[in-house]
């Protein structure tokens, strides 16, 4: 079987997720991430700050889920519209969080370590 160059590209095709929430379901379709996803990603969760000789470390969870957020969520069912998904609830937030690739995931693909498939 001859290779083709999408046999090297990352899927286009959404992940279908039901999530419970205390508001009530919530269907998301997660995209999965490309390679230079991965590494922004973890770019926006740790900054290397120098201080003197040293290599300090600026930790930002932030960052890192506003990155995933707006790159991964594809669609909501009911529909949050992509300028509202950064005001989702804090209860929302931690209901959605296990479906959404998670850091350990992703250092862990980057690193060349086992990981989970991510999205």
């Amino acid at each position: 079987m001859a290779l083709k160059a999408n046999d090297f590209l990352v899927g286009t095709t959404a992940i279908r997720h039901e999530v419970e929430t205390p508001s009530g379901n919530l269907v998301v379709w997660i995209k999965p991430m490309s390679w230079i996803q991965q590494q922004e990603a973890v770019s926006r969760f740790v900054d290397f700050q120098i201080d003197g000789d040293e290599a300090v470390p600026k930790i930002d969870f932030g960052g890192y889920y506003r990155y995933i957020l707006k790159n991964c969520i594809e669609n909501t069912e009911p529909s949050i519209p992509k300028k509202d998904i950064l005001r989702i609830s804090p209860e929302v937030g931690k209901a959605i969080v296990g479906i959404l690739p998670g850091i350990d995931e992703l250092v862990g693909a980057i690193s060349g370590g086992e990981s989970a498939p991510l999205g």
